[in-house]
């Protein structure tokens, strides 16, 4: 810490003292200290995602298997384990967490197009009038091309794209392309910050394999988790 003394330290100090130094006759007088005390230090270390609503919303999922790596490894098995990881440290981090989907299905009704998928997953999180939305996905393009990116739109999710972008990739040490603006539907048409991140490509085949391996879905989870953590404690 050089220097600088945390909030609960210095709370625990005083309760430590104030118990120490005071006389055992007035026990009423102790008790109404004693409790001011541990309410406030209580207070200092409550989570900063206790009580927000976080919709996380697995990519693709049921007819649409998203995208396929050389392996057959498909995109949408891949963002559903990631999403279950996060949601269990959301959870104990005290946030309510919503899935969109907690299985291999269509979020919408069986076999729907893109746009009724993509509507039915932005009207769960409209609905829930929820802190934030984040939508998991896995990156295409060619075997050659590799790396981390997390997508907003327009300006309402400058503040947490940045802070979840930048703990993926202290997690995961693949190239760092950045935050990137996009129009995607669900990012565009929510009502509060969202953010889409590509962990890594699944058409390449290294991090097709990275992708394939459940210790490597964990480390996404924490990236993500820690980045939402901040922004909530900012």
């Amino acid at each position: 810490m050089q220097g600088k003394i945390r909030m609960p330290i210095i709370l625990s100090a005083l309760l430590v003292l104030v118990l120490g130094l005071m006389p055992l006759s007035v026990n009423a007088a102790t008790d109404n200290l004693l409790k001011q005390v541990v309410a406030q230090l209580v207070q200092t270390q409550k989570s900063p995602l206790q009580g927000k609503v976080i919709v996380i919303d697995p990519g693709h999922g049921g007819s649409d298997t998203g995208a396929i790596g050389p392996q057959n490894v498909m995109e949408k098995n891949i963002t559903l384990a990631i999403s279950k990881e996060l949601r269990n440290l959301l959870t104990s981090g005290g946030a309510k967490v919503i899935m969109t989907r907690i299985s291999d299905n269509d979020v919408a009704y069986a076999s729907a197009g893109d746009k009724e998928e993509l509507a039915a997953r932005v009207a769960i999180a409209n609905k829930a009038n929820a802190d934030l939305f984040v939508s998991i996905h896995a990156d295409a393009f060619s075997t050659l091309t590799g790396g981390t990116t997390t997508y907003t739109y327009g300006t309402k999710s400058d503040n947490v794209a940045p802070l979840v972008q930048a703990n993926l990739v202290a997690q995961l040490k693949l190239y760092d392309r950045g935050v990137q603006q996009s129009d995607y539907y669900v990012l565009k048409n929510t009502q509060m910050p969202a953010i889409l991140t590509e962990a890594a490509f699944i058409s390449n085949p290294k991090e097709e394999k990275l992708l394939a391996n459940r210790s490597f879905d964990k480390k996404v989870a924490v990236g993500i988790y820690n980045g939402i953590k901040q922004y909530f404690g900012s």
